[in-house]
């Protein structure tokens, strides 16, 4: 009897078995089992003695599998796989840092794994150096890898772009384990991220808890453009500057990149004279033709733009109010807008209408020869923006305003001049002044390299992102713009090239096999074509 009612409990489990398998093969109900299961288990688990003895189930379990060498090479991808997309997330990552750090912590205090993890470092950084010796295509290949990338790494302390080996990434609690008080470290990091990345310079002046020189928390940053400002062409943005720099920039050999030629002459400018010769009574719409001029009896234009007024109006009253021009005594006159409110010029023009007649021949007139001296008291003009000169074609177009700001004007020596930067560039600078530290020994030299390097690229004219398929069907000319827009970045990206070249012509498997590369002589040159070129010798 008891055997035919074991049977028959045993028949029922195996129905119950099979309906529920049958059940399953529904996506709805197989949905709702697994939910219902998960929920059982997680109540389950909530048991001390349970989770201990299930998570000791488990791991049995998957020692068993993982003798399997297929499963385990699976179940490692897919663990990487899914802690590389759980890494992700930034909190995730803070913490999952934070808990490594945490057991190594714990793990180091074992001497025993102590000296095996310094051998396993020294294996490592051994493997690493010696990764490419023997294999000339992986050289080659990593050679090329490295290159493809410029400065794209911002350095959370001095704001700078760097290339990948200069930076090292770090999180607060790194940084506070190191020695480093949170609070410092807050004050330091001027760009606020979890992950904190810092260059190589910043990194030997913040470990020993000292404040990086070109940190951007010393006052190097930049202040926010406003809109007015933001939108003014290089000749509008000439009207409102207290400065005009005047240098004669020449075109050198056939790379066509800048030179400088002669004296920089600083000049002083009457800002509301300059805005005075622009009407007030056009609307938003309306634009004329400005020449500027070094001396007004010259007969052609240093520079030629269709401006607007409206726009130019709105960005003087913006800079007016500002420190800096209120410090230097800039103001505007509303004394003669009744005289001009009547006035109808009669060069009102559309952008098609500027024509120059491109078939005169250039003036033999060169009015940019370098004759000023600083004890020279003859009236200078140095009328000029910081680009390249206008073609000098002869203009037979009268329409237009004519006029010469720094006309009659004396210069000022730039070594006197404190605020030369701020005045010159207000669209850069938006009308304030650089605020550093008193106690933070700055040269200029170190405030350009800073604004330079910043990934704020205001200093450069170029600022827009090319995509691939842009940059392999660029012109050689748009090539040689992008170059003469932004040189600083060009020649660190030379270097940068120059140095992974010495890493191959070094390695006892490079293009020199079997000579090795004792010493060497590097001549860095620009001559007359403005980029870097090297003469070396082997």
């Amino acid at each position: 009897m008891s055997k035919l009612k074991r049977r028959s409990t045993s028949q029922r489990n195996a129905e119950v078995a099979r309906r529920m398998r049958e059940r399953r093969t529904g996506d709805d109900f197989r949905l709702l089992d697994n939910r219902r299961r998960a929920n059982s288990h997680k109540i389950e688990r909530q048991d001390v003695e349970f989770k201990t003895e299930d998570n000791r189930r488990k791991a049995e379990a998957l020692k068993i599998e993982q003798q399997d060498d297929e499963f385990k090479t699976e179940d490692n991808k897919r663990r990487a796989e899914a802690l590389k997309i759980e890494r992700q997330d930034v909190e995730f990552k803070t913490e999952d840092n934070r808990r490594r750090a945490e057991a190594l912590k714990i793990a180091r205090q074992n001497d025993e794994f102590k000296e095996e993890e310094r051998r396993r470092n020294a294996l490592r950084i051994h493997n690493n150096r010696d990764k490419y010796k023997s294999n000339f295509d992986g050289m080659r290949s990593n050679y090329e890898s490295k290159i493809k990338e410029g400065p794209t790494h911002i350095c959370s302390c001095c704001s700078g772009l760097w290339f990948e080996y200069s930076i090292r990434e770090y999180t607060v609690e790194m940084l506070t384990n190191k020695g480093l008080n949170a609070e410092f470290i807050d004050t330091v990091c001027y760009l606020k991220q979890a992950i904190i990345k810092l260059c190589a310079t910043c990194r030997n002046d913040i470990m020993p808890n000292k404040v990086p020189n070109l940190g951007l928390s010393n006052g190097l940053g930049f202040y926010e453009v406003p809109d007015c400002l933001k939108i003014l062409t290089e000749l509008e943005e000439r009207l409102i500057s207290p400065r005009i720099p005047f240098m004669a920039i020449r075109s050198l050999g056939s790379c066509k990149q800048f030179g400088l030629k002669g004296n920089f002459v600083n000049v002083t400018m009457n800002v509301d004279a300059n805005v005075s010769v622009l009407p007030r009574s056009f609307s938003d719409t309306h634009t004329i033709q400005l020449k500027l001029m070094r001396q007004i009896k010259n007969k052609n234009a240093f520079m030629y733009e269709t401006i607007r007024p409206k726009v130019v109006h709105t960005a003087v009253k913006y800079l007016v109010e500002q420190e800096l021009y209120k410090d230097e005594g800039i103001v505007i006159s509303h004394d003669w807008l009744k005289e001009y409110s009547n006035e109808r010029e009669n060069f009102i023009i559309d952008d098609e209408d500027k024509k120059f007649d491109e078939n005169e021949s250039i003036s033999k007139d060169f009015d940019n020869e370098d004759k000023w001296n600083e004890c020279d008291d003859k009236p200078v003009n140095p009328s000029a923006t910081e680009t390249l000169l206008h073609d000098e074609i002869g203009d037979q177009n009268n329409m237009g305003i004519k006029f010469a700001p720094g006309e009659n004007n004396r210069p000022i020596s730039i070594l006197m001049d404190l605020k030369v930067d701020e005045l010159t560039f207000p669209k850069m600078y938006c009308g304030k002044q650089r605020k550093t530290k008193a106690n933070v020994k700055l040269t200029y030299a170190k405030i350009a390299k800073s604004e330079l390097r910043m990934f704020d690229r205001r200093c450069v004219l170029e600022n827009k992102v090319i995509t691939l398929e842009e940059a392999e069907n660029i012109s050689y000319e748009k090539k040689r713009d992008l170059i003469r827009n932004d040189p600083v970045t060009c020649v660190r990206y030379f270097e940068h090239r120059l140095k992974c070249l010495w890493e191959i012509l070094s390695a006892p498997c490079g293009p020199l096999q079997g000579y090795e590369l004792e010493d060497k002589y590097v001549r860095v040159e620009f001559q007359v074509r403005g980029s870097p070129h090297i003469h070396a010798l082997l």
